[in-house]
């Protein structure tokens, strides 16, 4: 990065971690990507690193490798074998010749496991279950651990070899050193059990280990369990006393965790219905317990002056920056230049986490340019033959293709239904947790507006309207409109009477009084939008039931978004009736709802219902895309006017169309 005077000047001052002195305090933390074939490195795994490095980032950890000899992932990069060694050689060096230092993940799941099934060749330190897949590992013997000690130090050995600057040891997240150091799993009698002392010495003794193989001028960094929430497990007082039979084995810095295998795993990934940065205070206290170690703070820092409050007020020493650095590579760059307005900023949704937990690859909500080769403050290359180009609809999808064809010089005018850009998702961001999903249509309209955008909102274009510009292409971006539920017959469709659950929420947004009774929501939706729309009635209604014909709710969020929904909606009152529909119309009257079980047929009566609503499949919104076609103009449909989807598919459909036209 270029001399600058930056708003931040403390998280960008230098510091000495181990024998290297980092140019800034910012360090991307693990995440995986999953861009990886057969063990090896990939070119994307190249390009996304490369990216943070040019990015500003100082270090930067990779996700978890195959470091040890029974771990054979084909999704993880192959260490310990040194089958990888070029590979790996290839990445630290796009990471050093950008100014950053690289350092490699020393991990294992044990009985860890977040995927459907359970895991077959799981190692543990006692035969006892995970909390989520109620996997039963392989019980380590005592000889058996000391060699896993041993191979964690060799893989760190290849490490070094192959350029990287360091470690990270992953002992927290419920992963293997967490299963050792938790007195709820780990119920050992040998040298690895029992006392606390015996608990932590797998984390002390590979720490030495990797020490005494790699010397000096090689980062050692240790990340701990803060509090899992697990009864029994390690809470802040546990994890504290940890963190000081540790510190005497001087990691090079050290930061904490949150959560495990259980229903707090989703502590680790905390979104926006909690408060911002939750662990600082905590984060500082455990760290007072390593006096002189550098303490990265980690955990829901989305925003550079969050960084920034990190160093000024004591709370750490390093800034450590996950999912942000997904969406936009350019975090650390961006923020010293004070070029915030042109950041993408995390919308902290988690579609990163769910799509690497599926087993595809890494993808991002709000950054489709993910992986590739010029990801980092990437900007479009002007046409040579600019275009007349028309957007209908002003929703994500429409906006991210009308903002890069402009960038590309094109001519292009959009024209939105709504008073502002956004479309569903604007609604989204004011309901509860949906606060950041406003950064994805503001980043575009900014930028429509630097590239000389035209907006024409409150406009519902026709062909007349379309034509009268003699566009070259139109991309349609209309959205979709929700279906009638089976339960209602045609005749009774009147959305004054059955409003669905997105004209329900415009209303709660705009009316505060309270309306008292019960509200039902029929839910064939299971994304997160509908649980934020029932969280907001429930402070409208004394009541709030979900119906749904699936045998749970949520189905379609990451496991770590629907345990906080659960979390949420049921000490909040909201009741769930899994399995069922309502009767019919002919169960609806004076107020009662007649709730019908899909496979038994057993019914049940709802009483004093005073609103009945529904978030179900929806159709696509295409009917412009055949007239326009036959006038012989190109168009191009995408996001929910193709077909109805996820934020991650409108976002990604948009770049590539804007990129195309």
């Amino acid at each position: 990065m270029s001399q600058h005077t930056t708003a931040y000047p403390l998280m960008f001052s230098p510091i000495k971690i181990g024998p290297f002195t980092l140019r800034n305090r910012i360090v991307h933390a693990a995440m995986s990507t999953r861009y990886v074939d057969d063990g090896q490195v990939s070119e994307s795994l190249i390009n996304y690193h490369r990216s943070r490095a040019i990015g500003g980032a100082a270090m930067i950890v990779t996700e978890p490798m195959n470091v040890a000899s029974h771990q054979k992932n084909p999704r993880k990069v192959d260490v310990f074998n040194r089958k990888g060694l070029a590979g790996l050689r290839a990445l630290a060096d796009a990471v050093a010749s950008n100014g950053s230092h690289l350092l490699g993940q020393i991990q294992d799941p044990g009985r860890g496991r977040h995927e459907n099934g359970r895991n077959a060749g799981a190692i543990g330190a006692s035969a006892l279950p995970d909390g989520i897949s109620w996997t039963v590992p392989h019980v380590l013997t005592t000889k058996e651990v000391e060699r896993l000690i041993s191979e964690f130090a060799e893989s760190a050995l290849i490490l070094k070899e192959a350029g990287f600057s360091g470690v990270e040891m992953s002992c927290g997240h419920g992963h293997i050193f967490h299963q050792f150091a938790s007195p709820v799993s780990n119920i050992r009698d040998d040298e690895f059990g029992g006392s606390r002392e015996n608990r932590t010495r797998l984390i002390r003794r590979t720490i030495d280990a990797i020490r005494a193989a790699c010397g000096p001028s090689f980062i050692v960094g240790v990340k701990l369990t803060g509090e899992d929430g697990v009864p029994g497990g390690i809470d802040i007082e546990e994890a504290g006393h940890i963190a000081a039979l540790v510190a005497p084995h001087k990691p090079s810095y050290v930061t904490f965790c949150w959560g495990a295998h259980a229903d707090t795993l989703n502590w680790h990934l905390p979104d926006l219905h909690g408060p911002r940065v939750p662990f600082f205070d905590k984060i500082r206290k455990l760290g007072n317990n390593m006096p002189g170690i550098p303490l990265g703070q980690l955990g829901l820092i989305t925003d550079p002056n969050e960084g920034e409050r990190v160093i000024s007020e004591g709370l750490g020493d390093l800034v450590m920056v996950g999912r942000p650095m997904i969406t936009d590579p350019a975090w650390a760059k961006k923020s010293y230049e004070g070029r915030e307005r042109e950041m993408r900023y995390c919308v902290s949704c988690n579609t990163c986490w769910h799509m690497i937990v599926a087993g595809a690859r890494v993808q991002c909500d709000n950054n489709p340019r993910v992986g590739e080769r010029e990801e980092a403050d990437w900007w479009p290359t002007k046409v040579a033959k600019p275009k007349k180009v028309v957007v209908v609809g002003a929703g994500i999808a429409g906006l991210e293709a009308a903002w890069l064809a402009a960038a590309r010089g094109h001519d292009v005018t959009v024209f939105g239904k709504g008073a502002e850009g956004g479309g569903k998702t604007r609604l989204h961001a004011l309901l509860p947790g949906g606060e950041n999903l406003s950064s994805i249509y503001d980043f575009q309209l900014q930028m429509g507006q630097k590239f000389g955008l035209k907006l024409e909102m409150g406009v519902e274009a026709d062909l007349e309207r379309i034509t009268a510009l003699k566009p070259d292409a139109v991309i349609l971006a209309t959205g979709s409109t929700m279906t009638w539920p089976d339960f209602i017959p045609e005749d009774y469709r009147d959305p004054t009477f059955f409003p669905d659950l997105r004209d329900v929420s415009r209303d709660l947004v705009a009316k505060t009084a309270h309306q008292g009774g019960t509200a039902i929501i029929f839910d064939k939706d299971h994304t997160a939008g509908t649980y934020a729309a029932a969280e907001m009635l429930k402070k409208r209604y004394d009541e709030v039931v979900l119906v749904t014909p699936r045998e749970r709710i949520a189905t379609d969020e990451p496991l770590v978004n629907r345990q906080g929904i659960y979390q949420r909606l049921f000490p909040k009152g909201i009741k769930v009736i899994l399995n069922s529909e309502p009767a019919g119309v002919d169960g609806i009257e004076d107020g009662q709802i007649t709730i019908k079980h899909v496979i038994s047929g057993e019914t049940q009566v709802i009483e004093n219902v005073t609103l009945l609503t529904y978030a179900t499949p929806r159709r696509p919104n295409d009917e412009l895309a055949e007239p326009l076609r036959k006038l012989g103009i190109p168009v191009h449909i995408v996001g929910d006017a193709f077909a109805p989807r996820f934020v991650v598919n409108a976002t990604a459909e948009g770049a590539r169309v804007g990129n195309l036209v």
